[in-house]
């Protein structure tokens, strides 16, 4: 085809598309003629009986505007359709899995693991219960759900007002006054409508659906009967397609057409994940609270407080430097914190008293058990020291501070700085945690052997130390009360260790 033949062929195509428009257009005017009642073509008029079946929908569905206000995302009307679906049982073991049972359960069982166990086997159970099948049903019902909450959220009042200037919002008693108008005030409204109709589904399990909306707000949200008045009206729009009409007509545009939307909901899965989350964050937070609490009852016995601050610059107040730059900064602040206040409050103190005693008065039937406790004794002395120096050397005005200091400042603009700062933390963690070991093993050692001397005091025959009635005569309380007091400081120091050495 030559040029000239391309450029007619064009314009006869143009010419073509503009007579098959017009002819479109006319098809639409005889359509609407036919419904005269809705719309009249002359003067473009969108008449009363329109008004009505508008405010027929209205009259149903207004209550329901504000009874339903927060339905959209909300989890209790997720959980009410879900659960609409289960037996009677399977509620029981879904109830048992709440937060509130879950700690009921853990208070009546000392064996959390146990009970951890048989959680998560029921957790497994429910997950059985939605086959693919009845998952598809419920996120289906849902869907449903949702495409009726926007139907119902649609603003009839503002369309409708356009037909009656003195309509009051809500106010159903009112004798309605509705006036034929031009049908441009309304193709706005008329468009928004017309996009929920397709989505509508005549034939999903209404009567369902209105059991859970009655459920889900404790009363009637809108009446079978209403909701039947209503489907019948949406069937009328789509049989008689007056809407399209319309809209067609007065943009005369034969192209208009609605895609209804296709949107696909997933809620089991959600719910489930929700049911999952929940008990293992209960458990979680129990076996928390239950460690803090069992924390908090070592510290009373060993310090007879819960609030024991002895570090000056090894702090959680020093790690707000770190934590807008790194996850983590000084990482065994609470335990080093402990240690340095049992080697103020008991180590310098009455342990130190007690093991003067032993070594120094005691006689000891062999050297190497007297060696061994005075070698603990004394390696706990300069660890002591070493304590005191680490965290001394962490002030601001130390070489190491400082440095730490200007590397926290220079990390949020220069990577090296970060990277060098994470560098000597963990440096310091490291020191830190060689200090908290060695003196668990030190004063598990002096614990052990004070554990023998007890023993050994106790014994009708003394086969450790040979000379206790020395030793008792320089206290002014009995020694064995002194040993057993100072041996039950030193375990329960030690548990308390755990919680901070030992993998959970």
């Amino acid at each position: 085809m030559g040029l000239i033949d391309k450029v007619l062929n064009l314009f006869v195509s143009i010419g073509d598309a503009d007579r098959d428009k017009k002819r479109f257009l006319r098809e639409i005017k005889k359509d609407l003629k036919k419904r005269s009642r809705y719309f009249k073509v002359k003067g473009n008029t969108a008449e009363p009986a329109l008004a009505k079946l508008f405010y027929d929908i209205y009259k149903e569905i207004g209550p329901a505007q504000v009874l339903l206000e927060a339905l959209q995302g909300s989890g209790a009307i997720k959980s009410i359709i879900v659960e609409h679906f289960l037996s009677k049982s399977q509620l029981e073991i879904l109830d048992s899995l709440s937060e509130e049972n879950i700690r009921k359960r853990c208070k009546n069982n000392k064996n959390l693991k146990a009970l951890r166990d048989q959680i998560k086997a029921e957790i497994i159970e429910i997950y059985t219960f939605f086959d693919m099948p009845l998952s598809r049903k419920i996120n289906e019902l849902y869907g449903a759900l949702m495409i009726m909450q926007e139907f119902i959220r649609f603003d009839y009042y503002f369309l409708l007002k356009k037909f009656d200037s003195l309509l009051p919002e809500r106010d159903f008693g009112y004798n309605t006054r509705f006036d034929s108008i031009n049908g441009e005030y309304i193709l706005d409204d008329l468009k928004d409508f017309n996009t929920l109709l397709p989505s509508i589904d005549l034939d999903a399990e209404w009567d369902i659906i209105l059991d859970i909306l009655a459920q889900y707000r404790n009363m009637e949200v809108i009446s079978r009967d209403g909701w039947k008045k209503v489907l019948q009206i949406i069937k009328e729009f789509r049989k008689t397609k007056i809407i399209n009409l319309v809209i067609v007509h007065l943009e005369e545009d034969p192209s208009y057409d609605v895609v209804p939307e296709l949107n696909s909901y997933e809620i089991v899965e959600d719910y489930l994940s929700q049911i999952k989350n929940t008990a293992e964050n209960t458990l979680l937070t129990i076996v928390g609270e239950r460690k803090k609490g069992q924390r908090d009852s070592l510290l009373m016995s060993v310090f007879g407080t819960t609030s024991v601050v002895r570090l000056k610059y090894y702090t959680e107040r020093s790690n707000m430097a770190f934590s807008k730059r790194i996850d983590s900064g000084y990482l065994y602040v609470e335990p080093l914190n402990y240690l340095k206040a049992f080697y103020l409050d008991y180590y310098k103190g009455p342990i130190r008293m007690v093991v003067d005693k032993l070594l120094i008065t005691g006689k000891w039937t062999t050297s190497l058990a007297s060696q061994q406790f005075s070698e603990s004794y004394h390696q706990l002395m300069t660890l002591s020291d070493n304590l005191l120096q680490f965290d001394n050397k962490l002030a601001d005005e130390t070489e190491l501070g400082g440095k730490l200091k200007r590397l926290a400042k220079a990390a949020d603009r220069d990577r090296n700085a970060l990277d060098a700062m994470r560098n000597v933390l963990k440096g310091i963690n490291s020191e830190a945690l060689g200090v908290l070991n060695e003196s668990v093993q030190n004063l598990f050692s002096i614990g052990k052997n004070l554990k023998r001397c007890i023993d050994d005091f106790k014994a009708p025959k003394h086969e450790l130390v040979v000379n206790w009635k020395e030793i008792e005569m320089m206290s002014e309380i009995s020694i064995l009360e002194e040993m057993s007091e100072i041996y039950k400081k030193i375990y329960y120091f030690l548990q308390l260790m755990q919680y901070y050495l030992k993998e959970d």
